[in-house]
């Protein structure tokens, strides 16, 4: 697999990863709380270790699970 083809996948996985909580989270909100917590547990062993990119990436997630501009519009 070429470098592209590997970056392609991983944001496809991210994108698929950020749909699925979304859409816990707005089904029950009590589930937030949790996510960002496994979150930033998750983003310190990550950048504990030395993997800085997989870490940004997951406190890119974290970010857009509470950002307004990810949430859906109302009908």
């Amino acid at each position: 697999m070429t470098v592209g083809s590997l970056a392609q996948i991983k944001m496809g996985t991210e994108a698929l990863a950020l749909c699925i909580a979304g859409v816990l989270c707005e089904r029950d909100p009590s589930l937030l709380a949790a996510f960002r917590e496994r979150v930033q547990m998750l983003y310190r062993v990550l950048d504990d270790r030395g993997d800085h990119e997989a870490a940004a990436m997951v406190g890119a997630f974290g970010r857009a699970l509470v950002d307004p501009a990810f949430k859906p519009l109302p009908n």
